[in-house]
Parts: C-alpha cells; structure tokens; sequence
C-alpha cells in the first residue's frame, strides 16, 4: 500500500529511505525489510563494496531495483558534507533518514576534527548528516536517530564534547545521551516542516555495528540465548516510521516515551546544543551552492 510519503509529484520517483550502517546487523535488517516492502532504498556504508555486494543481493531476492549505494563516512564532517553533495546530486527528495551507524571502539582514538572517534561519529556527524539532510525531506518525511539504554548510567561533564577521561563504555554512553537530548532540539525546530525526529532504543543485540564481538564471547552461553537479534532490534525503528508523533522515544513492540521528559538537567541541555551548534555551523550548507 503507497503511503504519503511514496506520493511524489512527477514521474516514478520514490523518495529515498536512507539508511546509515547499513551492511552490518540491524542495518542489514533495516534494509532488507524496506526492500521487501518495495521502498527506494540507498545504503549509506562506509564500506562501498560491502554495500555494492549487498545491494545487488537485496535486488535479486526482493526483486526491488531501487537500491543504490553511497559512501558515508563519518570519521569527519567533510567526508559527511561531501556525502551530501552526492546525495544532492541524485536530485531526489528522501522519505526517511535513519541514523543507525554506530561506533563503540576498543581504545581512545582522536578524529581528524579533534573529537574521540566515537563521539564523532555517534553525535557530532550524526547531528550534522541529519540537519543536512533536513531540507531534501518530504514534508511528513522522518528523522530516525538509535540511541542506547547505556544513556542512563552517565552524565555529560562540562568539558563535553571532550572527552577527558576515556573508557569505551563511557564515551559510547555519553555519545548517545548527547544525541537523544539534542533529538529535542531537533523535533522542536523541524517540526515546522512536519518532519518528525525520533530516536529508538534497540537493546542489547547478540550482534551489532558496535564491534562488541570480544565481549560478547565471554558471555555464558546459557544468558546469550536471552539476547534479542537483530530482527527483534528493529521493530522501534519501523514503529517509529509509521508513527506521526514526533519527539519521542521508542523501545520494544510497545514503549514510547515522551525525550523531553529525558531531560534532567536544563542548564546542561541548553550548554550542550549551544556547543554542538557553535562547532557545527561551519560546516552547515556549506555545499549547497
């Protein structure tokens, strides 16, 4: 059944359903059910042939030929502007951007912005992909962003988005408690267009885009049969797509929460988006001309 969002002035064009991660896990979950639910899909990987190799197999399977591939990485805000300058090449509106690519790396590693890896890629070029995108997005259109239940066992620190003290499991956490705060901001601002942004909490999957495999092997086998997969982690996200509520949180077939009452802390809210904005307006659309 074509929703609103499959309605486009013109010829056949589909507006694109984007899906960031999307080889690995839920991101190949994610895919393949947009797929097979006929939706133009394009894989955002920073694995261009792994993405290719997908692609083609998703269209043979599903018999869905409106799979394309790009490259997005997002090691750094250039490497995310000039995705957006091909993705505005393809001259194509998009239905749904949905943010699941994440990074929980082993040791601390500075981006070439001057950001721990992780926190560059889980926040800082996750807001900026998103406030790019933005404008190509079909009014009624969604903004999906993954967070992580591992956002309720820490704070932000002063100094965020720096880093002074790192354990992956903590700059993961803070990463994602950044993004589901900022996610306020976001709804506010962009529901003027009708787009709504969300976030989705997967929970903990047996796999994932997280590169927790050494962890996961020293788990017991007897609480690792428990661990939900991947097909069970994207149900928030495709209740998230048909909802048009906007500023909430989803988990599970049936939880959804209100992010703002997410918010502790206003003081710390408003330093936050002050200084994910002041570090990311020189890289706002800066290839739209």
């Amino acid at each position: 059944m074509m929703t609103d969002n499959d309605k486009v002035p013109g010829a056949d064009v589909k507006p694109l359903y984007i899906v960031t991660g999307s080889t690995d896990s839920m991101g190949s979950v994610i895919t393949r059910k947009l797929a097979e639910q006929g939706k133009a899909v394009l894989l955002a990987s920073r694995d261009i042939q792994k993405a290719e190799n997908y692609a083609a197999q998703l269209r043979s399977v599903t018999r869905n030929k409106d799979i394309t591939c790009l490259q997005l990485d997002l090691n750094s805000f250039d490497l995310v502007n000039d995705f957006v300058k091909r993705l505005r090449a393809l001259n194509r509106p998009v239905a749904a951007l949905i943010n699941n690519a994440g990074l929980l790396p082993r040791r601390s590693e500075i981006s070439v912005d001057g950001f721990e890896h992780s926190v560059q890629v889980n926040y800082l070029s996750t807001v900026l992909l998103s406030m790019q995108v933005y404008p190509l997005i079909l009014e009624g259109g969604h903004i999906i962003l993954s967070t992580s239940v591992s956002r309720r066992l820490v704070s932000l620190p002063y100094e965020f988005p720096a880093v002074s003290h790192f354990t992956p499991w903590g700059a993961y956490a803070q990463s994602k408690l950044a993004l589901t705060l900022f996610s306020i901001y976001m709804s506010s601002v962009m529901k003027t267009r009708r787009v709504s942004v969300n976030c989705v909490n997967p929970g903990l999957l047996k796999s994932g885009a997280l590169a927790m495999s050494r962890w996961m092997d020293r788990v017991p086998d007897y609480l690792s049969r428990n661990i939900p997969s991947p097909e069970a982690g994207v149900v928030p996200t495709f209740r998230a797509l048909e909802s048009k509520d906007t500023g909430y949180l989803f988990s599970g077939a049936d939880k959804q929460v209100k992010t703002s009452t997410m918010l502790k802390n206003r003081e710390m809210f408003i330093r936050v988006c002050n200084d994910t904005m002041r570090i990311l307006k020189e890289h706002l659309d800066t290839d739209k001309k």
